[in-house]
């Protein structure tokens, strides 16, 4: 039994040993212009042909062992079947101004093709502190020999890369917000990322708050996005808390998961419709929520060869494959939920290139339209904003005067991303706030009944206050309800100042018809005018299920069947068969819909 036992620990213990080190580690050395030069090199014991390669240089002052001993990008390679290479310096510094080391990368690309079944069009490279600033200053030259850069913890703060690169860049830049070496401020570490993402023209952008690059990761950070470049490339920095200047072993799965999409003479698709994340909010009983087919058109060219086919995805399902053009697809009856749509294509080489969007439809009868107000200087995500003379659009890049988001910093402070709107000219409904617009790529379908928006709004910089109106619109501009109010909360001009949040607004309103419509925030018709919003929710109070379809607009008598005027509630809210006297809203008079403005 105790024999029975023992035997069958060592038998588990030696599976997990061979399990644990599914690999070979060899030191290689290369000729490198008369010059010996070394690398550690990991290969998993089963290699698939045509597999990628892994390069990553180590920080100053360091070596291959720090390194792989301290981000164990190794130890990926079994499942995910790559080599990794950890270049050794010559001596304790990379040559971060010349093309000493830059040839070394090269030449290590070479050898280890020769030795393994490599695709040389999958290679990628990441580093640690001056190995980034190794990339940094090289990756211009080197954007055709690499598919994807991952530097952690560095940049070459005297140069400017991005002035140089020929074609978009796949970058992703790592690096802690405490990081003592490269300080984030002291080097402006996101407008040097965010200078890659300009030169490449990109559109779109996003932000996520409490990222963990693993599930279970001690840490979080923010990721954000910079894509939509009429020539492709991804630009993404992921700035992380609770770390500092050293390499790090949580990281590597992010760093892999975005390498790996690339490849050189990669084929490129694109959609273009839609055209961004896009917002189809239904408020309706419980069941009745429909939502109209999604049209999706893409572009797809072939970098070396010829495109073979395009496959369009609602997620992981196949909707439609074309082989020629035009690429159009329909995603037929979504349902509620959020859709990655997800245009690919192949080559005739067997390389692919992808396009995503997303799409949420739901189906809610209490919603918060403020909930993409999580990134500073952005125009939110289902937002349209102009003031007075420029429109912007929700989801494109961050700007740093006009309408935008403001990110307020002091702890006393009634929110902390509030939505400015100036009125510079002082026209009146000139400048505004629209969430429903379709320019904006939001959609907002409300069912007949009773609805309330409750918000919190100031103003930004006026100190005698200046008023703002609320207003619920069809799709051709028809007011339908609309509601004033005068903030009673300044903020002052500054995001570091303390405020309150003032007192709520209630804007309750009837929508006789379901339809489509537009929430509408104006400010006022003065010069200079502004607002700030900095919440609003939109509830659906109750629904009218008569069926009745005939809507009544005039205000004389009405014959009637049965006395008495009714709300949408059924309430009695007088006993005249006229509309005399009534405010202004939706009424039942003899089983029709009676509309006063």
């Amino acid at each position: 039994m105790k024999r029975s036992f023992l035997l069958t620990i060592y038998i588990s213990l030696l599976l997990f040993s061979l399990q644990a080190s599914a690999y070979e580690q060899l030191s290689i050395d290369i000729n490198v212009n008369g010059q010996q030069r070394n690398m550690v090199v990991f290969i998993p014991d089963v290699l698939p042909a045509k597999s990628p390669l892994f390069i990553v240089t180590h920080g100053m002052n360091q070596d291959p062992e720090y390194q792989y001993g301290s981000d164990k990008m190794y130890m990926l390679i079994d499942t995910e079947k790559f080599v990794v290479a950890y270049l050794r310096s010559d001596g304790n510094t990379w040559d971060t101004g010349g093309t000493k080391d830059q040839n070394f990368v090269i030449k290590a690309i070479d050898e280890l093709a020769n030795l393994y079944d490599i695709d040389k069009d999958r290679v990628y490279w990441s580093g640690f502190s001056m190995g980034s600033m190794l990339i940094h200053h090289c990756i211009a030259n080197m954007q055709n020999k690499i598919a994807a850069f991952a530097p952690t913890s560095g940049i070459q703060f005297s140069e400017e890369p991005w002035n140089n690169c020929s074609k978009p860049v796949n970058l992703l830049e790592v690096i802690a917000y405490g990081d003592e070496t490269f300080g984030y401020e002291e080097y402006n570490i996101h407008g040097y990322i965010e200078n890659y993402a300009l030169h490449d023209n990109h559109t779109q952008y996003s932000k996520t708050i409490g990222y963990k690059p693993t599930s279970g990761s001690w840490f979080d950070g923010d990721l954000e996005k910079w894509t939509g470049g009429p020539n492709g490339g991804e630009v993404w920095l992921y700035s992380y808390n609770n770390g500092g200047h050293w390499p790090n072993d949580i990281n590597p799965r992010l760093i892999w998961n975005f390498c790996k999409r690339f490849t050189l003479n990669q084929p490129k698709a694109r959609i273009t419709q839609p055209a961004g994340e896009t917002t189809y909010l239904y408020m309706g009983p419980d069941g009745e929520a429909t939502f109209p087919d999604i049209t999706i058109e893409a572009t797809a060219t072939a970098t070396v060869g010829e495109v073979e086919k395009v496959e369009f995805y609602d997620g992981n399902t196949l909707l439609e494959t074309l082989t020629a053009q035009p690429y159009t697809a329909t995603l037929t009856a979504p349902q509620a939920g959020q859709h990655e749509l997800r245009v690919v294509v192949t080559d005739t080489n067997g390389k692919k290139g992808e396009s995503s969007c997303v799409v949420n439809c739901v189906a809610s009868t209490n919603y918060d339209m403020i909930q993409t107000f999580t990134t500073e200087g952005i125009v939110p995500q289902n937002w349209y904003v102009c003031n007075g003379k420029i429109k912007r659009v929700g989801g494109g890049l961050p700007y740093s005067n006009g309408c935008r988001l403001l990110h307020f910093t002091n702890t006393k402070r009634g929110f902390e991303y509030g939505l400015l709107v100036q009125n510079p000219g002082g026209k009146e409904k000139k400048a505004w706030a629209k969430f429903g617009d379709n320019a904006a790529r939001s959609y907002m379908t409300l069912h007949a009944g009773h609805y309330s928006i409750k918000s919190r709004v100031c103003n930004w910089d006026q100190p005698d206050f200046t008023s703002v109106t609320y207003t619920i619109e069809d799709l051709n501009g028809q007011e339908m309800a609309s509601k004033t109010f005068t903030p009673t909360v300044n903020i002052g001009g500054d995001t570091s100042n303390s405020f309150s949040g003032g007192r709520g607004q209630t804007f309750d309103f009837d929508i006789p018809e379901t339809g489509e419509y537009v929430f509408t925030v104006y400010t006022d018709a003065v010069k200079n005018a502004d607002f700030v919003l900095g919440m609003s929710t939109i509830q659906a109070k109750s629904f009218v299920t008569t069926g009745i379809k005939e809507i009544n607009t005039n205000s004389e008598k009405v014959q009637s069947k049965k006395s008495g005027c009714y709300d949408l509630s059924g309430r009695k809210v007088s006993e005249s068969n006229t509309t005399n006297g009534l405010k202004p809203g939706i009424y039942i008079i003899n089983g029709r819909k009676t509309v006063i403005r």
